[in-house]
């Protein structure tokens, strides 16, 4: 049975770059006069910047590259991208020259980020050397001969949200591991997000591995610019990046726009930009899994729970079942490995059961849901015990959330 069949910022403003990163091709003859570029930099500044765009390196095997564009006036972009996820982290410096170059990151991040915290040096003999010198280290690499460009082209129509970084972290964590992955319906290996407007400002997200769902509405902290009736799938690599930055941020501004058309969606935050491709395809209707009422509900202490379920399974098979008993004024939790071993716990209920049921859940989807409910109670509610089971927390400021698990065999 499955559910579903620190420098400067950023300028806030419609207007971000929306074509390619502004560097130039792969090299770029400089406009120094002897064909160099030198510069020094804060090492943690231009760690943190490698850290910003390392999941765009991650994300394929076939882009190992970092381009950094050395602007004029101190600034500096540098940039990866794949065909499917593009960054740009923006940081200032002393340097002279102009121009752009590319090399490994990965070879790059690993370096700096063990140097000692004191002033990197630059040099770059173009079009083939950088050196670097930070302390008593040195290194030199050969630059990327390389013209492709990480692509940062967001269009102008589509869904605009402003955010508190907090806000929206504390969204996407209700839903993003809830995100299918090596789905064979390529469809379902993102989460579906939209925008309501007005009269009720809010974003949705609905995230689904097929035995659980995940159903959120932030309506706190944010501000919806404009808003059409469109909606993405953005992949969980960008999600798992959103979480990111936005842990990072705190109560500091987020930028959010995506485009149903385009097929795409943008992060921007102080001195980053995250822009990924959307995932093609329509959502499977999830809707018909979500209980129409409730003819079964019972409150239970999440910690109980949740340790319960975590002690009985050591005692489960492979299969990782956990039996759920309500029978009057208790709950018997069970795992069992038949034949072998066996795991057994009691919890009192605040209210009995009116009658006796039973229900069955693989232990880890039970875990899973139990770790990212809010607040200290949970609530359960069936309209069928061999349909979907609809899991509450506490109310959270401004976030609604649900999830659905569908039963199994024990």
């Amino acid at each position: 049975m499955a559910l579903i069949t620190t420098a400067r910022r950023l300028c806030f403003s419609p207007n971000v770059p929306s074509s390619s990163t502004n560097s130039g091709s792969g090299q770029q003859a400089s406009d120094s006069n002897d064909g160099s570029i030198t510069a020094i930099f804060d090492r943690d500044v231009v760690a943190h910047g490698l850290a910003s765009v390392a999941a765009a390196l991650s994300e394929s095997t076939e882009v190992d590259w970092v381009e950094l564009a050395f602007l004029g006036d101190g600034k500096v972009q540098m940039s990866t991208g794949s065909p499917t996820l593009s960054i740009r982290y923006d940081f200032y410096g002393e340097y002279q020259g102009t121009g752009s170059i590319k090399v490994n990151g990965r070879e790059l991040a690993e370096y700096v980020k063990q140097l000692p915290s004191v002033a990197l040096h630059m040099h770059v003999d173009l079009p083939s050397n950088l050196t670097l010198k930070c302390g008593r280290s040195t290194a030199r690499m050969q630059l990327v001969q390389d013209s492709s460009h990480a692509s940062f082209f967001m269009p102008e129509t589509g869904t605009e949200v402003l955010a508190k970084g907090d806000a929206i972290e504390r969204w996407v964590n209700t839903f993003k591991d809830f995100v299918a992955v090596d789905d064979t319906r390529f469809y379902a290996n993102g989460a579906l997000l939209w925008a309501d407007g007005s009269p009720q400002v809010a974003l949705h997200a609905v995230a689904s591995d097929s035995l659980r769902l995940a159903k959120c509405r932030l309506s706190d902290g944010l501000q919806v610019l404009k808003t059409d009736s469109g909606t993405v799938l953005v992949p969980k690599r960008a999600l798992d990046e959103v979480k990111r930055v936005c842990s990072q941020i705190g109560d500091g501004d987020v930028r959010l726009r995506w485009s149903h058309e385009s097929q795409c969606f943008s992060l921007e935050a102080e001195n980053y930009l995250m822009v990924t491709k959307c995932i093609a395809g329509k959502y499977p209707p999830y809707a018909s899994a979500i209980p129409k009422e409730t003819r079964r509900s019972v409150t239970l202490d999440v910690r109980s729970l949740l340790e319960s379920a975590r002690r009985v399974l050591l005692f489960a098979d492979k299969n990782r079942v956990v039996r759920l008993n309500f029978d009057g004024p208790v709950l018997d939790v069970q795992s069992a490995t038949p034949g072998q071993k066996e795991g057994e716990d009691v919890i009192e209920l605040s209210e009995p059961v009116k009658e006796p049921f039973e229900v069955n859940y693989v232990g880890n989807l039970l875990i899973g849901v139990l770790s990212v409910l809010n607040g200290g109670s949970l609530t359960f509610e069936w309209d069928d015990v061999h349909r979907p089971v609809k899991i509450t927390g506490d109310q959270d400021k401004g976030l609604e959330v649900f999830y659905l698990i569908v039963p199994t065999r024990f």
